[in-house]
């Protein structure tokens, strides 16, 4: 019989030190507009970006596959579990990027845990932001290679680590486009330089990126980058629906259809959710959604002006995520409690999503927010 107390004393210690999370129910109303404890509020929090979730179109094919084709594929991809859904939404995302090809995964998180793992072993040296991921610090841990993190987006101190392990035979480097609890860009002209100089794989998380920025949404990096070796994204945030994806070469693609094991031993993405990501891709180069990236971003430079203007310290970008530093947790939640009950969500994210003594509130934008909800929320700042 295991001893709970451990467990117990655990969550008495954490909730001391101001850091216990808890899941929430909160209902969807309408847009933007959720229901927590009978309280409307607007939702200042979530990655949809460009409100694609909602657009009736992905709706309906989401729908009609799961009518036709039923709620599961029922199995792995390498067994029977790749459908007809699943080669067309692959083919359309390498179209898109202009790759040479894709492969779909059920997650971000599961898919930068296998990859890494695939990509990676003890004879490897990793070199990863500070402010990667978890699920990239995952995948490095569980493949096992030696890894140095850089300082944050900082290619000097990238380059005095590529210089010290520069005789290893296999490194590789990795960096988000655009981070997910800051919301900066990642210097990726910069990051290819070093990777080619010091004969790198360059690996990029665009999860954030793809969608939001470039030319037909195509993310940060535009359209394929040549110099990238493997290029992720994912379909749970701009594009509204669920699931990830990683742009690679046709040589690369078949080595981790055989060494990944995330993608091989899971249960593929059911047909309802494979054609919904079918049809966001078609709508993301449209015109229709190009407007939309468009005044999402004018929107999100407004705010960001806002927010200085009022002496808030905000974490430079251009995009949808607007980091607001608080500092102490109990700074933050105060901050995030009061605005909820003015109707407004905006969650405080505390150690250790971030580093200690950076707490701060994850503002996110969406193109779903009306003018008049902007503008409420600032005369509560």
């Amino acid at each position: 019989m295991y001893d709970e107390q451990k467990y117990e004393d655990y969550v008495q210690e954490v909730k001391q030190k101001g850091l216990f999370r808890q899941a929430k129910v909160y209902e969807y109303s309408q847009g933007v507009e959720y229901i927590f404890e009978n309280k409307t509020l607007i939702n200042f929090s979530s990655n949809s970006y460009l409100g694609m979730h909602l657009d009736k179109r992905v709706i309906e094919a989401s729908s009609r596959a799961t009518q036709n084709l039923g709620v599961s594929s029922t199995a792995s991809r390498l067994v029977c579990g790749t459908m007809p859904l699943h080669d067309e939404l692959e083919k359309a995302v390498a179209q898109w990027k202009g790759a040479g090809e894709s492969i779909v995964f059920n997650s971000g998180f599961q898919a930068n845990v296998g990859l890494i793992q695939a990509l990676a072993d003890k004879n490897t040296m990793i070199f990863a932001d500070k402010l990667a991921h978890a699920s990239i610090i995952d995948g490095i841990r569980l493949s096992g290679a030696k890894f140095q993190r850089f300082q944050h987006n900082d290619m000097s101190s990238l380059e005095k680590l590529l210089k010290r392990y520069q005789d290893v035979e296999h490194k590789i480097i990795i960096s988000e486009t655009v981070f997910s609890m800051d919301g900066d860009a990642a210097p990726i002209a910069n990051l290819v330089s070093l990777s080619k100089k010091y004969e790198a794989f360059l690996y990029l998380d665009d999860a954030h990126g793809a969608g939001v920025y470039g030319e037909n949404g195509c993310g940060s990096t535009g359209r394929w980058a040549k110099d990238v070796d493997l290029l992720l994204g994912t379909f749970s945030k701009a594009f509204g629906s669920f699931g990830a994806y990683a742009c690679v070469s046709r040589g690369l693609k078949d080595y981790l259809l055989n060494t990944c094991r995330s993608y091989i031993f899971s249960t593929a993405l059911p047909p309802g959710v494979i054609a919904a990501n079918l049809k966001s891709v078609e709508l993301m180069a449209s015109e229709e959604y190009e407007a939309k990236r468009e005044s999402l971003l004018k929107r999100c430079k407004h705010l960001r002006e806002s927010l200085k203007q009022k002496n808030y310290q905000i974490v430079d970008g251009t995009g949808p995520i607007i980091a607001i530093l608080i500092g102490s947790e109990e700074g933050a939640l105060n901050k995030s409690k009061e605005l909820l009950e003015k109707g407004f969500l905006i969650p405080a994210i505390r150690p250790p999503t971030v580093p200690k003594g950076s707490s701060r509130l994850r503002l996110t934008l969406s193109s779903l927010h009306t003018d008049k909800q902007i503008e409420d929320l600032l005369a509560q700042f």
